[in-house]
């Protein structure tokens, strides 16, 4: 049997969690490179005319936040999956992973069909529901329905990937990313050069790769003799793993869930002023904003597998010492892309919309709101992570409902009202990212005090229950 790739219950924790995160940012950047791939291809050849460009880019960019908001409960199970993995890792029952691994494919294959089906058939009245532009919203049912093929294999592939990573190995998802990647870019040039589908081709094209990332996996696993080793035979649903997943799983489920709900009700209100310059504006700049995201996230996932394998360990002093390493690389990686980005932002934007400078105008006024608060959102997702690695999923999920998805609803019902303007729109970001982060901070401290009195405690009552 091989061994863990990375076993963070010792050695330098800097280093650990520095090039653990390099392999994941880099999976998490060429997975926006689906999107970006999309965006590019159809702002600039998904029409004859540049109004035809912009309808082609609007009806991509507006099935963003309705897309979200289907599969982000389902996605949150992989969250509960890779605990469970850590969790074995770290307290040395690799059994457990076995049967970890074959429950959560199987839940993924599972989740992943019943969401095409509702994606396909259900497209046009959700998109009328969040009042998609009339002149936009025929393109964006084509996209929709293209793109919902590809989700079982969307699923199934990021299971496997967060397993992956739970076991040390943050480097062969990214070699399946980047291929299905390449597949993504070459098919969306075919699609839309060679076919002229516009966004229905983008939505084939990323659907297809989709499934590419999948079977590469799959073989992977199959063909591996490591922990999470995969046997098509052994598929089925082991129910005490089940729990597990879904005790951690499902309020992760719900919180990504709530953050798409809070962006959907945006994405409505910003609809509401029926323009499809606000709306390509919008997507080109948190497509752009993005990145940055994604980078500094590459820590915030490396510290919850940290936090699980030494929740496994039951090492509190390590577990905390790890979080505050994470939030000192967080925020000044932060600081500095965001920083550097703004100062780019306009030959970058214009990439997206040639000849259009009122989308990039605005698009360059939303990364600066936007990016000027995205470390009290990545600081918040640290300390929920860290919660999560730590096995309790339940509270964090309360405080982002809370604190992200309220504050940004009760935001667009009421100061939206006085103050309406696109600006007021992208100022919800901000407010609530600083709240649910100072939220999380407290929440995080309160429970590493009260874990620290658990563990020490069953440890002098072990000591005393074992004879001399």
């Amino acid at each position: 049997m091989a061994k863990v790739k990375m076993d963070m219950t010792k050695g330098k924790i800097l280093p650990q969690l520095f090039w653990f995160a390099l392999p994941i940012m880099a999976t998490s950047i060429i997975h926006q490179l689906f999107n970006t791939a999309d965006t590019i291809v159809v702002g600039r050849w998904g029409g004859a005319t540049p109004e035809a460009r912009e309808i082609a880019l609007s009806a991509v960019g507006a099935c963003g936040p309705l897309n979200s908001l289907l599969i982000t409960l389902f996605m949150g199970l992989s969250v509960g999956a890779g605990v469970v993995v850590s969790h074995a890792v770290g307290a040395k029952h690799y059994d457990q992973i076995k049967k970890t691994v074959h429950t959560a494919i199987s839940i993924a294959t599972i989740s992943g069909i019943f969401l095409a089906i509702v994606g396909f058939v259900f497209a046009r009245p959700l998109l009328a529901w969040l009042d998609t532009p009339d002149a936009i919203i025929d393109q964006a049912v084509l996209y929709m329905r293209a793109y919902f093929c590809g989700i079982p294999a969307q699923l199934i592939y990021n299971y496997c990937a967060a397993m992956l990573r739970s076991t040390g190995d943050s480097t062969k998802p990214l070699v399946f990313l980047s291929v299905s990647g390449v597949v993504n870019f070459l098919l969306n040039l075919v699609m839309v050069l060679g076919f002229h589908q516009g966004a229905l081709g983008v939505g084939i094209a990323t659907a297809a790769s989709q499934w590419v990332a999948c079977f590469m996996v799959l073989i992977y696993m199959a063909r591996s003799d490591g922990y999470c080793h995969f046997e098509w035979g052994a598929l089925g649903i082991h129910l005490p793993s089940l729990k597990k997943i879904l005790s951690i799983g499902i309020p992760t489920g719900i919180q990504q869930s709530m953050f798409a709900i809070g962006n959907t009700v945006m994405q409505s209100a910003l609809n509401s002023f029926n323009s499809s310059v606000y709306v390509s504006g919008s997507s080109i700049s948190s497509n752009v904003g993005s990145y940055t995201q994604l980078i500094v996230g590459g820590f915030e996932q490396s510290a919850q597998v940290f936090v699980g394998q030494n929740t496994g360990a039951k090492n509190i002093k390590r577990i905390r010492k790890g979080v505050k390493v994470s939030a000192l690389l967080i925020f000044v990686s932060a600081a500095a892309l965001n920083t550097g980005l703004n100062l780019l932002s306009k030959p970058i934007l214009e990439l997206f919309a040639p000849g259009n400078p009122a989308v990039v105008e605005f698009a360059q006024l939303k990364l600066l709101v936007n990016s000027s608060f995205y470390f009290a959102a990545h600081l918040g997702n640290l300390y929920a992570g860290s919660i999560r690695g730590m096995g309790k999923s339940t509270l964090p999920m309360i405080v982002s409902i809370l604190g992200i998805c309220g504050v940004r609803v009760l935001w667009i019902y009421t100061v939206f009202v006085w103050i309406r303007h696109p600006l007021t729109i992208f100022f919800a970001y901000a407010v609530s990212w600083v709240i649910t982060y100072v939220a999380q901070w407290i929440l995080y401290r309160c429970l590493l005090k009260k874990t620290e009195k658990q563990w020490n405690k069953e440890s002098i009552d072990l000591s005393v229950s074992v004879p001399v």
